[in-house]
C-alpha cells in the first residue's frame, strides 16, 4: 500500500510562555481543520521528548485526544529529539500495514519556559546513565570532541564552521515561521560566547517551543482530502549509537537512497559539527562539505540553527516542511524544481537516525 502525507502544518518555533503544551498542539492541529473535517484520523500519535520534566505530566497524547474530540487510539512516541521522526516512522508502519488508513502525527515540545542550566540538565537525559549523565556531562561537551576530531582530521580551522550558521540565519530570513528570523555575519559567529571550546553560541541550534502536525494517510484518503499529496517512498531507521568520529546511524539511513537523487534536504543540525557530519555521508567532499554548499539544496528552512529546535517536534516540522516544499506551499526559500526530498531526524548527537524519503 503507497503511504501519503495528505497535508501539514507548523507554528512558528518561539517562547510561548502563555501556553501549555497541549495549547500548541491543539493550535498545530486546527491549522488542519478543513482537512480534518473531511476524515477524521485512525489514530494519534503525539512525538514528545521531555513532557515528564518540563509539563510534570505523562499520557499527554490521551490529553490531546480527549481536548481534540477524539476516542481513537492515542499514543506518545519518545525517542528524544529524534521522536518527531520515530513518530512518522511509526505513522508510515500502520498505514503501510493496512493497520490504519490515516494517523495525524503531531509533535510538540515546551523548552523556553527554563534557565539554561536546568535545560542542559533535561537533555543531558538523553546520554549513558552511568558514563556520562551521572557524571555530569551534557551534549555540548561530546560534540565538541566531535568538533576537534572533525578539524584534526580533516586539517580544517575553526572558522570553517562558520559557513553553517551564516547560510541557515540567510534562510531563516526568508521564513515565515523562523525562530531566530535575522542574518549574521561571519565575525559575530566566530566571535560568539564560547559554550564548550570549540563550539560557540551560534554553532548551536536555537531550543525554543513549537509544534507541527502532519496527516500520514492511504492514497485513496490522501486523494479525498487533499489536492497536493505527497508520496513517502519509505522510511529507514538506525539505532547505531554515538561514535565522535562518523555518525554510523545517519549513514545507515541515508545509504538506501544514494539512488533516490534528493533535489533537497532537511537534516538534523543541532550543531555547526552536526551539520558537517551529515553533508559528509550526503556524499559531499569530506573535510569540505561546509565549503560546497551551493552544490545542494539543504535546510532552506533556516533549520535547528536558525528555524529553531523543538526538541521532540523537530522531525514533524521537518516533513511538514518538506511537504511544503513539495506542494509549493512554503513560506520561504522555495526548492527549485523540487520533486523529491530527504528528510534526515535523528537525536542531538547522532546515535539514532530516521530517514523519509518524499516525492511529488
Amino acid at each position: 500500500m503507497n503511504v501519503f502525507v495528505a497535508t501539514g502544518s507548523t507554528l512558528r518555533v518561539d517562547k510561548y510562555y502563555e501556553n501549555s503544551l497541549l495549547d500548541l498542539a491543539i493550535a498545530a492541529v486546527s491549522e488542519l481543520e478543513e482537512e480534518l473535517s473531511e476524515h477524521r484520523p485512525d489514530v494519534l500519535l503525539l512525538a514528545n521528548a521531555y513532557g515528564e520534566n518540563t509539563e510534570e505530566q505523562v499520557q499527554l497524547a490521551g490529553k490531546l485526544a480527549r481536548a481534540l474530540g477524539y476516542r481513537i487510539p492515542a499514543i506518545r512516541v519518545e525517542n528524544g529529539d529524534a521522536s518527531g521522526g520515530s513518530a512518522i516512522f511509526s505513522a508510515y508502519s500502520l498505514v503501510k500495514s493496512g493497520t490504519a488508513k490515516s494517523v495525524l502525527v503531531v509533535g510538540a515540545e515546551k523548552l523556553a519556559d527554563f534557565p539554561a542550566s536546568h535545560l542542559n540538565d533535561v537533555i543531558a537525559q538523553n546520554l549513558d546513565e552511568e558514563f556520562s549523565y551521572r557524571a555530569g556531562v551534557i551534549p555540548q561537551a561530546y560534540a565538541a570532541i566531535q568538533m576537534k576530531l572533525y578539524m584534526k582530521r580533516y586539517n580544517v580551522s575553526r572558522e570553517y564552521f562558520a559557513e553553517w550558521p551564516y547560510l541557515m540565519h540567510r534562510y531563516a530570513s526568508e521564513n515565515h515561521y523562523a525562530f531566530l528570523k535575522f542574518p549574521v555575519d561571519k565575525e559575530t559567529i566566530l566571535s560568539s560566547q564560547v559554550v564548550s571550546d570549540p563550539i560557540r553560541l551560534f554553532d548551536t541550534a536555537a531550543r525554543a517551543d513549537g509544534a507541527a502536525a502532519v496527516l500520514v494517510t492511504s492514497e485513496e484518503v490522501a486523494r479525498k482530502v487533499s489536492e497536493t499529496p505527497v508520496k513517502i517512498e519509505g522510511v529507514n531507521f538506525s539505532t547505531a549509537g554515538v561514535n565522535l568520529r562518523e555518525l554510523l546511524s545517519v549513514r545507515d539511513v541515508v545509504t538506501p537512497w544514494k539512488e533516490f537523487k534528493p533535489d533537497f534536504y532537511e537534516i538534523h543540525d543541532s550543531y555547526s559539527i552536526t551539520a558537517a557530519m551529515i553533508l559528509d555521508e550526503l556524499g559531499l567532499e569530506r573535510g569540505k562539505s561546509l565549503h560546497q554548499l551551493d552544490q545542494i539544496q539543504v535546510n532552506y528552512s533556516g533549520g535547528l540553527k536558525a528555524r529553531g529546535y523543538p526538541g521532540g517536534a523537530t522531525g514533524v516540522y521537518q516533513v511538514a516542511e518538506g511537504y511544503a516544499q513539495l506542494a509549493g506551499t512554503f513560506k520561504g526559500r522555495r526548492v527549485k524544481d523540487a520533486r523529491r526530498g530527504l528528510i534526515l531526524s535523528m537525536d542531538e548527537l547522532g546515535s539514532l537516525a530516521v530517514s523519509v524519503a518524499l516525492s511529488r
